[in-house]
Formats: C-alpha cells, sequence, structure tokens
C-alpha cells in the first residue's frame, strides 16, 4: 500500500510540474519594438518614407523568461522603418531592429517585412479601414520563435480633432514548440488634435494570450501610454505635402506579468 501511495505521489508530483511548464511556456509578448497603434495612412505611390522606432525600458522584468531571451530591464531599442508606396490601397515595408542592453552591448534583433493595405479615404469619408500582414525573423533573445506572422487589422475613425483607432492583432509563430497557435495582442489608441500642431492622447498595448482561450487576467500584459504626436492643422491637409511625424509616449506596465512596468519612446518619421 505504501509503494503504490508513493507511485501515485511520484505521478502526481510529475503531473504537477508537467502543468506548470506548460503554463509558463512563453508566448508572443507585445511587440517592444514597434510600439505603434496603425492608422490607414500610406505613402502615395513611387514615394519613399522612413520612420525610426526608438524606446528604453526604465524599469523591467531582470530574470529572463526563457534560456537565451534578453532581459527587458534597461534595454534601448531601435527600429529603422522604411516604406515604399505601390498604388493608393498598397505599401510595401520592413523593419531592421536593433537593441543595446543594460551592460551597453549592441545585438542585432532581427529583420521584417510588410505590406499594408488600405482602403482609399475617398470611399470611407471619416472611417479607415485596412490590413496590415508581416512576417519577420528575429534571434532568440528577443523571441523564443525564431520566425513569425501577424495580421493586424486596421479600424478607425477620425473628424480632424477625434481620432479613435483600434488594431486587433492576430499573431503566432511559425517555428518553435508554439508554431501556428495564434495569440490576441489588441492594441488601440485615442487623441485631440488641438489644432494647433499636434494632439494628445493615449495608447493602449495588450498580450493576452492564445486566441482559443485567453490567458487569466495575472498572466496578461497590459499597457498603457499618455501619447504626444505632430498632428496637422485643417490649413496643412489643404496643403497636401509629406509632413514630419512624431510620436512621443510614456508608458506604464497595468500588470505584474507586464515585463515592462516603465517605457519611454518616440517614433520619428517623413515621407519624400
Amino acid at each position: 500500500m505504501i509503494s503504490y501511495t508513493k507511485q501515485w505521489a511520484g505521478a502526481a508530483g510529475l503531473a504537477i510540474v508537467g502543468v506548470l511548464m506548460l503554463s509558463t511556456s512563453p508566448a508572443r509578448a507585445v511587440d517592444l519594438f514597434e510600439i505603434q497603434v496603425y492608422q490607414a495612412d500610406i505613402n502615395r505611390p513611387w514615394h519613399f518614407g522612413l520612420e525610426t522606432h526608438i524606446n528604453y525600458t526604465i524599469d523591467g522584468r531582470r530574470i529572463p523568461s526563457y534560456p537565451g531571451e534578453q532581459p527587458p530591464n534597461h534595454v534601448g531599442r531601435l527600429t529603422l522603418e522604411p516604406a515604399l508606396g505601390i498604388t493608393e490601397f498598397l505599401e510595401l515595408g520592413g523593419y531592421l531592429q536593433n537593441m543595446i542592453n543594460g551592460d551597453g552591448q549592441y545585438r542585432f534583433s532581427g529583420v521584417k517585412f510588410r505590406a499594408k493595405f488600405v482602403v482609399p479615404e475617398r470611399y470611407t469619408g471619416k472611417f479607415f479601414f485596412g490590413m496590415n500582414v508581416e512576417v519577420g525573423r528575429v534571434p532568440r533573445a528577443v523571441e523564443q520563435a525564431g520566425w513569425a506572422n501577424e495580421f493586424r487589422p486596421i479600424l478607425g475613425w477620425y473628424d480632424g480633432h477625434w481620432l479613435f483607432a483600434a488594431n486587433p492583432i492576430i499573431g503566432y509563430a511559425m517555428s518553435g514548440p508554439e508554431k501556428f497557435k495564434p495569440d490576441f495582442e489588441p492594441a488601440g489608441k485615442f487623441g485631440y488634435n488641438t489644432q494647433r500642431g499636434f494632439m494628445l492622447g493615449a495608447e493602449y498595448y495588450a498580450g493576452l494570450g492564445p486566441l482559443t482561450s485567453l490567458a487569466p487576467r495575472h498572466e496578461q500584459e497590459h499597457l498603457l501610454f499618455l501619447a504626444f504626436d505632430l498632428a496637422e492643422t485643417a490649413e496643412d491637409s489643404a496643403k497636401d505635402e509629406p509632413a514630419w511625424e512624431l510620436n512621443v509616449g510614456l508608458g506604464k506596465g497595468l500588470t505584474q506579468a507586464t515585463p515592462q512596468q516603465w517605457i519611454a519612446k518616440a517614433i520619428v518619421g517623413h515621407s519624400f
């Protein structure tokens, strides 16, 4: 009787360990190299544009969530995003990702390619719709799965003063133990254009876990930013000239599971 009890206890212990391992396996999280809520703006046909994304984790997780990961604490990131307008509804672009860890060491952090489809504004009025599709290869220090894909629907409304935008992102790994298991990573933004050259608002990003069964609240990532943007006035819009883009934000993690408790970011862009 005692031997059977020990066997069952051992089996139960192994089962518990297995469940814990499965429950703590890292899922795809908020993309820290491109902290941006997409809208339906694209470069004009055969015009080139460049965005530079910069952010720094002021306070974040210090322990790797899997072997080989670079913990986000005190990590600076720089992403170059060139893009070319192809038609009035299609833009092609890419990302060159780089980071410097807390010890000052540089690491190349992967490359991604994207295609952005939008419905031209003349068909939608104040509403806007689109879809961004990307595929990329990143090192293990950034994500456990090297190859990954993302579908980013673009939905929103803008009347020249108030902006509401949503990106209900579906992302999944294309390699590794979690491949082809979709995760839900929604993002959203609202802002008010003061008509004085800038917009004030907030941005929200989340990693909610598997699409088929969302993670418990305490395991989810929730990140909220206060944001400042350069914004065109009504007079600027009438000129129809390429404008500089500037987005600056300070973000706070809303759950303990969020790897970044405090993070600052900036995006600078221009079309040529």
